[in-house]
């Protein structure tokens, strides 16, 4: 069978890691990288903008250029999306501050954001196969980073917070307004704007406390 050839390069200024994802990436099947290094912001503007690349693995925190006008992989990944756009990018750091974290998916929507100790071998692997299929991979740290984000942009009042969190004790809907004092229907249209809000499709109760629960509203 032949085998797909992907250009692929890393950005990371530790070599042991940045040949430890080489190594990892090796053992997908049916892939062959042809990799690239660069250990800091001047080798990375350089190559990204004589090489062209299917996927890069960015790290945040590297050497400043010289002239200090990149001073971390943000201002890589702006140029990258500047000079090729379909690059998928990749992100791995250790930095796990939230606010940072949402400004630059905010910005640069990568396909993968990760935290490096959250993963192993398995999800780095699993993170490079997603995007082939252009889907986004985020590690469980950016996930939860993400839903309290969600969350925080999603409006629920006293009522609606009774609702789930009877619903988690087992209530079924029609006995409801014996805890809450809306009408049978009133709770009913209240559900259905849950799980409008909270994307859940299916009519089972447990997959909209489920959903809730990861939000923190119970």
């Amino acid at each position: 069978m032949n085998k797909i050839g992907i250009n692929l390069l890393i950005i990371e200024d530790s070599a042991i890691i940045a040949n430890a994802y080489k190594n990892i990436l090796s053992e997908i099947t049916n892939v062959v990288f042809n990799v690239t290094f660069a250990k800091n912001c001047d080798e990375a503007i350089h190559k990204i903008q004589r090489i062209k690349t299917q996927v890069v693995l960015l790290d945040l925190q590297l050497p400043i250029s010289t002239n200090e006008r990149y001073i971390c992989g943000e201002d890589l990944a702006v140029l990258i999306r500047k000079e090729s756009p379909s690059t998928n990018i990749l992100i791995l750091t250790s930095i796990t501050d939230q606010s940072r974290i949402q400004n630059i998916i905010n910005e640069i929507h990568p396909e993968g954001f990760m935290i490096k100790s959250d993963i192993d071998g398995i999800d780095l692997k699993n993170a490079i196969l997603n995007t082939f299929k252009g889907k986004t991979y985020y590690s469980k740290t950016i996930e939860g980073y993400t839903r309290k984000t969600f969350a925080n942009k999603i409006t629920i009042d006293d009522f609606d917070r009774q609702i789930l969190y009877h619903l988690s004790m087992g209530e079924k809907t029609k006995n409801l307004s014996n805890y809450i004092p809306l009408s049978t229907r009133a709770i009913e249209v209240r559900k259905t704007k849950l799980k409008n809000l909270l994307d859940t499709n299916n009519n089972e109760n447990f997959n909209l406390v489920k959903e809730a629960k990861k939000l923190g509203f119970i």
